[in-house]
Formats: C-alpha cells, structure tokens, sequence
C-alpha cells in the first residue's frame, strides 16, 4: 500500500480530516470521483492519492461546480496547481473582506457606545459589507469562471491563454481604462438604443482593443471562453448572487455587434 511513511485511514477518519461526512464520501465513490483502497478485510481506506482527489473535489464543490462537471476535472495532476492557485485567490479574497466587514462592526459598535444612533446609511452599508453568505466577489466569480474553462478545456490551451490574457489586462492603467469603458458602456446601455451611433462606435472601440487576442486565439479556445462566462453569470444569476458588473450591458453591447454584422459595417 505503499512506502513505509504513507498513512491510511477509514472512511470516518477521512472525513473528519478533509472536513465532510461520512455520506459524502460514498456519494463521491459511487460517482467514480475517488476510488478507496480495499484491505483484505475489505475496508475502506484513504491514502495520500485519495485525500489529495478529495481535496480537490471540496475546493471545486466549494467554487459552485456540479458533481458531473468536476469528474470531468479531478485526477489530472497538471490542474491540481491551477485548483490550488484558484483556491488561494478566492481565500485571499474573503480574508480582505472579513477584515474590512470587522472594522465596519467596530467603528459601528464604538459609535453605539458613545450614544449615537446609527443611519441609516450606516446599517445599509453594514448589511451589505458584512452579510458575507449573501456576496460574490471579483475573485470568487473569475475563480468559477476559469474552473468552468478548464472543465471545457481538455488541451489546457484555452486555460493558458486566458492566463495571458489575464496578466496582460491586469497593469493598473489597462484596469483604469476598463472602469471608465464600462462606466461609459453603462450610460449607452441606458440610452437603449442599439443602432446609435455612439454605441457602434463603443463596440469599433472594443474590438480594436482586443483585436491582437482575437487574431492569436483559435475559435474554438474563443467559443470555450465565452461559454464559460455565460456559465459562470448564469449560475452566480440563479443564486441570487449580486455581480460587480451588470450583465444586461454586455448583453447590450452583443445586440449591438450582431446589428452591425448583420448590416456589414462590422467584420
């Protein structure tokens, strides 16, 4: 069963070390996402191979993915970083806004304690920073976003790529000068006139700015992407989950392609 330092434990044991029950267990092998070891007796045992398949099966559970979606992932030994980079993020994540939802809870306790009321500003503020069940963060959401990639992605290709596209939009001024499209995308998408000017004139913008991805990356590795953004949207929308970006725009400004397509002023 392995070398002389490898430990192997029940079921129970596992459990109560990776932190699920006993049922989910049985639930996982019956699916075929992890495969025990049989002893003699025929018991039940978890080694290193096994916890590490556990791990990451409560890490992609804990991203939002179903049980068939994740078989599709677990047991590659090439994705296991990319699941542990993915789980580190969206922890790092949750750490800076537990840290900011205390300090909201303090400065709010002390002004209690010195005999002001708070506002009402103040308790909606509370509520939304401090309620944590009911949040998705940017990181949460792009985590999800490139599991759902890799989910699709059996080359590694279409991960790789938008890895690069990830570290080349993240310099502080492309990120400035997404916040100011988008703000400006907003006001067009209230205008909700697909055939203006304005906004046809957004999607040439656009489509510049992305014109050396789009030459770069085969179709189909495009196709993954936007399947899995779709996804990931679909699934944070059917939570409930509140999104830092509203995805009516982008919906918007996909209308305002096709025309364009459809009329021949776009390639």
């Amino acid at each position: 069963m392995g070398g002389e330092k490898e430990q192997w434990f029940g079921p129970g044991e596992t459990a109560r070390r990776v932190g699920v029950t006993t049922k989910a267990l049985r639930v996982y092998e019956r699916e075929g996402l992890v495969v025990p070891h049989r002893a003699e007796s025929r018991w039940r045992l978890y080694g290193p191979a096994q916890i590490a398949r556990l791990h990451q099966i409560i890490v992609l559970r804990d991203l939002g993915l179903s049980l068939k979606s994740i078989k599709k992932l677990v047991g590659d030994h090439s994705r296991l970083r990319e699941i542990l980079r993915l789980q580190r993020e969206t922890l790092e994540s949750q750490e800076h806004k537990i840290r900011c939802a205390i300090t909201l809870i303090e400065r709010a306790q002390r002004q209690l304690d010195e005999g002001r009321d708070l506002s009402l500003d103040d308790l909606e503020r509370l509520t939304k920073e401090t309620v944590m069940q009911q949040s998705t963060d940017n990181k949460k959401f792009a985590a999800r976003f490139e599991a759902l990639i890799a989910e699709q992605d059996l080359t590694g290709q279409a991960s790789r790529t938008f890895d690069g596209i990830k570290k080349e939009y993240s310099a502080d001024a492309h990120k400035a000068a997404l916040t100011a499209m988008m703000a400006e995308a907003s006001q067009l998408k209230e205008a909700g006139d697909v055939n203006s000017e304005a906004a046809k004139e957004f999607v040439r913008r656009m489509r510049s700015r992305t014109a050396d991805i789009r030459r770069s990356t085969p179709q189909a590795e495009q196709e993954i992407i936007r399947n899995a953004y779709s996804k990931a949207v679909a699934e944070a929308q059917a939570r409930s989950e509140p999104l830092s970006f509203d995805p009516a725009v982008l919906e918007f400004f996909r209308q305002v392609a096709q025309g364009m397509k459809e009329r021949g002023e776009l390639d």
